[in-house]
């Protein structure tokens, strides 16, 4: 018996190393495209290919492409592998350029696999495809105009009054606070208001019902990082396993928010300056103001007035408007506070123009005082230089591209990116690119550099639809702060910075604490 049980496991070993030589074999010919093809490339390893560290979270995905970044130096571009399958990487600033502007009819896709039958609010403008992309962008971007934004300003001043309002007792005994929860309670507000027209008071409330649906949004951090993964190798899995990247609850929870807020304002006429009430608009409309009356092209070539939101739409941009203002803009602001409580006469000098600029408004924080903040926009700009929201920037070459003044060609469907972090630590276009330095963005050192190694916020066609509004609340925040209270870092905070993995956003793990004063005048 034991016999027969040793030959048993002796032939289960060498079907089992078999097998895992034919995967091998099939790795090795698999990995063997780029090759093939003369293009630059970076040797990939059995069996994850070059993205080890993505799969297993070891590091943010900003960090591992510019751990590939730098492995193609010397290149303007170069090919890796998601275990077997080909991806490109692009380097060089002239090319990026043509990849987000000239050419961009040849990579107007993202390359996420959505399907809104499974899950409605991945139909959202920064995930849809093609003519679909297109059509919703028209109808959207007059909701971001300057005098749209000018509509939604006092919103913004009344969350940041409320912010330093609620800091005054910690100030005054020079506490160590946590200022990432903070200013995160601060974003939702202001887009709970600004987006939803929902007074939700998180400032006040930290446990407020709106801030815990949202902190559940990015709870499912890890799930949404495997499923990215399997989106990558296999984006069809994703339909066919019926995966949700966020907890239904959720996803029923701001669903339902949005359509109870649109049927109770119908209902009652009732209309107020937010972007709820513009999206309400299109939907029944087709548009946003009469100026705004565009048309789009049908199946059949002819052109005809752009129809409205379905419900499930409206829901999905009201979603990832909250998505993209609440995130990336505490995180900027966070980053912002830190380097400033590092940077004292940075700090300062950022004050006293915030005093100047105030005293002349009366010392009441306006729409245009905050665009006379120049220096403001300086250290705003370093600050999304060094820490930028979004790490990189995904394209899937939509039909067959031939890179200029070369002999290569992707083919349909490769999967590309732009890696945004590493342009922005590159010390040949950022000298000694750790160090925060504002004056980096003076318009005479901007002038210097090529305008596609600054990418904060994308470029092109699909640049983000929401930046001058993100820009104007981490602004308003900062202000708010700067002109009542001074930071410092504190035994607590943590230097150098450590980030969250698990987050496609760069985000420093556990929050970040400072002490925060009152300011000595």
């Amino acid at each position: 018996m034991g016999f027969l049980f040793e030959n048993a496991l002796v032939d289960v070993g060498a079907l089992a190393a078999c097998l895992l030589a034919m995967v091998y074999i099939y790795f090795k010919r698999s990995t063997s495209y780029w090759k093939e093809r003369k293009v630059p490339y970076i040797e990939p390893t059995f069996p994850f290919g070059n993205f080890r560290d993505q799969i297993f979270i070891r590091k943010p995905i900003g960090y591992v492409f510019a751990d590939l970044y730098k492995k193609l130096d010397g290149e303007n571009y170069g090919g890796t592998y998601m275990f077997t399958k080909p991806q490109f990487i692009f380097r060089d600033p002239e090319i990026i350029k043509n990849i987000l502007v000239k050419d961009f009819t040849s990579f107007h896709d993202r390359g996420f696999f959505i399907d809104e039958e499974i899950e409605p609010l991945t139909g959202h403008l920064v995930l849809l495809p093609g003519e679909r992309w297109r059509n919703l962008r028209v109808k959207l971007t007059p909701t971001f105009t300057s005098s749209k934004i000018k509509m939604m300003f006092q919103g913004l001043v009344d969350c940041g009054h409320e912010l330093g309002s609620i800091l005054e007792e910690t100030a005054r005994r020079e506490e160590i606070i946590e200022i990432k929860d903070i200013l995160a309670r601060y974003s939702t507000d202001v887009i709970s208001s600004c987006a939803f027209g929902i007074q939700c008071n998180c400032l006040e409330n930290p446990d407020a019902e709106f801030r815990q649906w949202g902190r559940k949004i990015f709870e499912s951090s890890i799930r949404s990082s495997v499923i990215e993964t399997l989106n990558a190798i296999f984006p069809f899995s994703i339909s066919l396993l019926k995966l949700n990247v966020f907890d239904p609850k959720v996803s029923k929870y701001f669903r339902s928010m949005v359509q109870d807020t649109v049927n109770y304002r119908e209902k009652n006429n009732i209309k107020r300056n937010d972007f709820l009430q513009l999206l309400i608009k299109i939907k029944n409309e087709g548009k946003v103001d009469e100026e705004h009356d565009y048309l789009q092209e049908n199946d059949h070539g002819k052109f005809e007035k752009t129809s409205g939101l379905s419900m499930n739409s409206l829901a999905a941009q009201a979603f990832v408007f909250f998505l993209g203002g609440f995130e990336t803009s505490s995180n900027t602001m966070t980053f912002c506070l830190y380097e400033l409580s590092l940077h004292q006469d940075i700090q300062e000098c950022l004050r006293e123009e915030i005093d100047t600029v105030l005293k002349k408004h009366e010392g009441k924080i306006t729409y245009e005082a905050i665009q006379e903040m120049e220096h403001l926009d300086k250290v705003v700009a370093e600050t999304l230089r060094k820490y930028p929201p979004v790490q990189i920037l995904n394209r899937e070459c939509t039909k067959a591209y031939k890179i200029p003044d070369t002999d290569i060609v992707l083919e349909k469907g490769i999967r590309t990116v732009i890696p945004v972090l590493a342009l922005h630590h590159d010390p040949k276009y950022y000298p000694d690119p750790e160090r925060f330095d504002p004056e980096r963005f003076s318009e005479e050192e901007k002038a210097k550099r090529h305008h596609y190694v600054y990418l904060p916020f994308g470029e092109g066609p699909r640049i983000c639809i929401g930046m001058r509004f993100g820009l104007m609340q981490s602004k308003v925040g900062i202000v708010s702060l700067l002109s009542k209270y001074q930071f410092n870092v504190s035994m607590k905070t943590p230097v150098p910075l450590v980030f969250d993995r698990k987050l496609f956003t760069l985000s420093p793990l556990g929050g970040l604490w400072l002490q925060i004063k009152e300011r000595v005048t």
